[in-house]
């Protein structure tokens, strides 16, 4: 809804649709209602369109679009009458004004904002264009180039940026002590001002529908269409804004660009990708709803300790000190901690000289830093992440010193990426205080964190404190339960397998990784990723683990395996890996390898295997459904607590194209789940022994019931209850 006053001959027409003032029904009505009232109001000179709450308009209530209310008395019309009007009207902007609220303010004749308040055009982020006239209006406002680079990336422009660029009339200053109450009430008093300054002004040149729009040449169009199509590979908004935006030129008129615009903007709408971009939006809100746990119950963390400065401890360091935590970094030699700090300073040292980070932030960053070789000097903290080699008798080390010296309160977590965490927390005496809190690599770039408890483990508190830490160093925390490679891994593992038995049978690396990459849409090939993250990470595993004893002839030995052993092909590091690497470090793109391929050829005779060439769609096939099929296992088993969970874990962890919303979405909205049952049961009685193959129990009911995946979770409320944390 909206409230409505008049004060000094101006008229208020105030947002009140908390939390962020969503244009849904009721408040569209309320903008119509005081916009009438205004207008018919004698005593009115001019209009001022503010907001309580957080923040100004953050943009349209995205439910709506399913269940038509978007279509009752649209924005578009809102806007058409605020085009018609006969008074000036102010939008005054503190928070963001977003998406359809930054097009209201563009309908507007003036834009006023407050120094802390960003604006923009999002709506590319969740596979849309902006549908009520944005790409006809900024373009006239501030020329096609900006306007382009706004609407495709959909980026948020501050304040002192939008009045460089003409898209704020006036910023008011607002004090950093000012609270919110402050603030609003700073920028209500200077809008009545501001208003009453521009009453008596013509206001035909201020509306951006009636203006011209400055044209651009087609060659700056051709060069930000190949841009895109590298930025945002796959995705069909970013192009199709560009080509609204466009439309603001070569159309002969506002009314052809408008209509332009909404048949860009129903293109998108009733396509598969926007609905699997407006399911990772939900669904990256509902991982933080965790069924039987109160978020409330989440304890504050002041200070954490790292075990461990490598690769993943040093990333994990960065993720703390970044959002201002305290950090004590632990390694057991003074010359390992010295050489994870290195790397740590010649990170930020980089953002320093590029302009990214300031010499006071980096500064600040540095005095946040506790690096010791003492496991006493953990005595204090709230948490500890233990970051060591993925080898159990290491971590139950790790994890008996910490249960000795850290507090009774203090949160003990592993960031192991596959060792079951029960097993982990036999080397405690708080079991109800250890959890897995698996990060990603890199883990100061990577937007996933598992968090992963386990049964007579980690207590609600625990569970609600680590989701809420996810959320304050801006990941993307999925809980879940412990099994060997939680979500994440393990469904990545059933690819590995069966991407690993096509070599012999007939596919060379590259050619999997060219399916995966070029028809399907992953930022990487699963044999690119190998050589990215290290071959001789997993070699070391299995070898530990006792899975490669006996030698290379004794069966267990993979591809992989016999590349890390025999070649020192490790990956990427040494420039030698399924791929060879000849430009390093200039470049990291890798070119086929003669002798891998040999490797190859002979494995596959030793073997007796006939080779073939293996089709697209087979690799599709076999790489893709057995990997969905384990993630159907996973909500079995309640490891999962949804199906939208392991849609985040793999796009936010993994490179899967968000335009296809994660495995699960694509599974049930494009693929079909019927014909992935169909195919897995042919490809399990083609190769029994491959119990990964087989069809789960879950996929089964729900092709049997002829149901989505979605409905049936939600009409079963989780296997078995399995899904209840």
């Amino acid at each position: 809804m909206a409230s409505y006053e008049v004060t000094n001959h101006v008229a208020l027409i105030t947002c009140q649709n908390p939390p962020v003032n969503q244009l849904s029904y009721n408040l569209r009505v309320g903008l119509f209602d005081g916009l009438e009232k205004g207008l018919a109001d004698p005593d009115v000179r001019a209009l001022v369109i503010i907001a309580d709450g957080k923040t100004f308009i953050a943009g349209a209530d995205i439910k709506e679009f399913s269940n038509g209310m978007a279509f009752k008395k649209p924005l578009s019309e809102f806007i058409e009458a605020l085009d018609a009007c006969t008074k000036p009207v102010v939008a005054a902007i503190h928070g963001t004004a977003l998406g359809g609220g930054f097009e209201v303010a563009l309908a507007c004749h003036y834009r006023i904002g407050t120094s802390r308040c960003k604006v923009g055009l999002p709506e590319v982020l969740i596979g849309l264009l902006p549908g009520a006239g944005g790409t006809q209006r900024l373009p006239r406002l501030v020329g096609p180039m900006i306007a382009a680079d706004m609407v495709c990336s959909g980026k948020h422009i501050r304040a002192s940026v939008a009045r460089a660029r003409g898209i704020l009339d006036e910023v008011v200053h607002i004090e950093a002590n000012h609270k919110l109450s402050m603030e609003r009430l700073i920028l209500r008093q200077r809008a009545v001002r501001f208003a009453l300054e521009v009453a008596d002004r013509p206001i035909a040149d201020r509306v951006l529908s009636r203006k011209e729009c400055a044209p651009m040449d087609d060659f700056f169009y051709t060069q930000l269409g190949a841009m895109l199509a590298k930025s945002a590979r796959g995705m069909l908004a970013p192009k199709l804004c560009l080509e609204a935006v466009r439309s603001a030129h070569t159309t002969n008129s506002f009314a052809e660009g408008m209509a332009a615009e909404k048949a860009l903007f129903m293109k998108l709408a009733t396509g598969p990708q926007s609905r699997a971009l407006q399911h990772v939006f939900f669904s990256q809100r509902q991982i933080r709803k965790v069924p039987g746990i109160d978020a409330k119950l989440a304890k504050p963390i002041h200070s954490v300790g790292i075990i461990g400065c490598g690769t993943m401890g040093g990333g994990i360091l960065m993720c703390f000190v970044e959002k201002g935590f305290p950090v004590v970094v632990l390694e057991p030699k003074q010359e390992y901690l010295d050489k994870g700090l290195a790397t740590v300073k010649g990170n930020w040292t980089r953002q320093l000289k590029k302009g990214r980070l300031s010499k006071a932030k980096f500064e600040q960053y540095w005095s946040l830093i506790t690096p010791t070789t003492d496991y006493a000097a953990l005595s204090n903290v709230d948490i500890v992440i233990e970051a060591v080699f993925e080898k159990l008798s290491i971590k139950h080390e790790v994890f008996s010193k910490l249960d000795a010296v850290c507090k009774p309160s203090a949160i003990l977590a592993s960031n192991t990426s596959f060792i079951p965490i029960s097993k982990i927390a036999q080397a405690t005496s708080r079991p109800n205080q250890v959890i897995g809190v698996h990060f990603f690599a890199p883990a100061n770039k990577m937007q996933l964190v598992e968090n992963v408890r386990f049964e007579g483990g980690a207590d609600a508190v625990t569970c609600a404190t680590v989701q809420a830490l996810a959320a304050k160093i801006g990941k993307k925390g999925v809980l879940v339960r412990s099994c060997p490679g939680f979500v994440g891994n393990r469904m990545f593992a059933i690819q590995g397998q069966e991407a690993g038995r096509m070599l012999y049978e007939g596919a060379m690396p590259w050619e999997v990784d060219a399916v995966m990459v070029g028809d399907v849409g992953t930022a990487m090939g699963i044999f690119q990723v190998g050589d990215l993250s290290g071959n001789d990470i997993g070699y070391k595993s299995r070898k530990d683990n006792g899975l490669l004893e006996g030698g290379m002839e004794g069966g267990q030995y993979s591809i992989s395996d016999m590349l890390v052993e025999k070649y020192g092909r490790l990956g990427m590091k040494v420039g030698k890996g399924y791929y060879d690497y000849p430009k390093l470090p200039r470049s990291r793109k890798g070119v086929p390898s003669k002798l891998v391929e040999e490797l190859i050829v002979s494995e596959s005779k030793k073997k007796g295997v006939v080779r073939r060439v293996i089709s697209k769609e087979e690799i599709i096939e076999r790489v893709f459904y057995p990997f969905i099929n384990e993630g159907f296992k996973c909500l079995e088993e309640g490891i999962a607590i949804r199906p939208s969970d392991i849609d985040v874990v793999f796009i936010f962890g993994y490179g899967f194209p968000a335009q296809l919303g994660g495995p699960m979405h694509w599974a049930e909205t494009q693929i079909g789940l019927k014909k992935i049952y169909k195919v897995l049961q042919g490809y399990s009685e083609r190769f029994p022994d491959r119990p990964w193959l087989k069809p789960s129990e879950l996929l089964r009911k729900c092709v049997e019931s002829k149901c989505s995946l979605t409905k049936y979770w939600k009409k079963n409320g989780g296997v078995g209850g399995r899904a209840r944390l």
